[in-house]
């Protein structure tokens, strides 16, 4: 059984799909596979087709990257703040061992510092709320994405497109906000482009909070502005910026918003967004 047949199956989404796609990729990484381990690596740190867990997580990365998997040695280099390896550590099971003992999950269920901008519409700032290595690395995916013809300016990922640096990232926003990570939306990634071309998107009409993360550099010299004429806020990337309100089941719009950043002055042209609906806690 292959890792492409086994993906296929995680696409078709039913129960029984899903256990097959873990049998054949539990096969495929006992076959040796490095991206096999990879994958079950997202599916425990999802909890699909398995219980969830951040321990087996980091176990099946140590093995992908171990085995040889670029992405696997890429997420655990960057949620380890470690530098790239040499081509001698590579192989070295001590060096993935040690990176895989240096990533602090509970860092990451935490909720971060917030400064309420407004209170009427809610709106909410974060500085730092991801590192510029995990910012670099999450426009690094959709660059992937690019290579093989994937490319757009509104990426969407399922849990085949995602991995564990983009599940903890929802974790910590789910952390922040004050709500289960079951209330999340599928995540997105926007892009902004020099021409002034804009990503289409179509938010649940349940969306009762948009989160957003400031990814590039486009957006050091400029204020965001808001629908309320008279709010702005300064970002850095990594900071970010969240408005609805989790306890109130209104639909907030994030339309207008996204408008706006389309047409933020930024030091480079292109600038790039994460972007995170989430349905009201009752509907969590």
């Amino acid at each position: 059984m292959s890792v492409e047949s086994a993906l296929e199956h995680l696409r078709d989404g039913t129960a029984p799909s899903v256990a097959r796609a873990v049998a054949e990729l539990k096969d495929a990484a006992r076959s040796g596979s490095p991206e096999a381990p990879r994958h079950l690596a997202t599916l425990a740190a999802a909890g699909v087709g398995m219980s969830q867990s951040w321990v087996k997580a980091l176990s099946s990365l140590f093995a992908a990257a171990l085995a040889g998997s670029a992405s696997a040695r890429g997420q655990l280099t960057v949620l380890s703040a470690s530098p790239p390896p040499s081509a001698g550590a590579e192989s070295d099971p001590n060096y993935w061992r040690r990176l895989c003992a240096s990533v602090h999950i509970e860092d990451w269920l935490k909720p971060c510092e917030k400064k309420v901008l407004n209170t009427s519409p809610h709106m909410v700032a974060i500085e730092d709320f991801l590192p510029g290595r995990i910012c670099d690395w999450i426009v690094h995916r959709a660059n992937d994405n690019h290579s093989t013809g994937q490319y757009s300016s509104a990426w969407a990922f399922d849990v085949v497109d995602s991995d564990v640096v983009l599940l903890l990232t929802r974790q910590r926003i789910a952390a922040t906000v004050g709500v289960p990570v079951a209330a999340l939306e599928t995540s997105r990634l926007f892009r902004y482009g020099a021409d002034g071309s804009k990503p289409e998107f179509h938010p649940d009409q349940r969306t009762a909070v948009t989160f957003l993360v400031y990814l590039s550099d486009a957006f050091k010299s400029g204020e965001a502005p808001f629908p309320n004429p008279s709010l702005s806020h300064r970002a850095r990337p990594g900071d970010a910026v969240y408005f609805g309100d989790p306890d109130v089941a209104e639909a907030s719009d994030p339309r207008a918003i996204h408008e706006d950043l389309a047409r933020t002055p930024g030091e480079n042209a292109e600038k790039w967004v994460f972007s995170q609906w989430m349905r009201d806690r009752a509907c969590a």
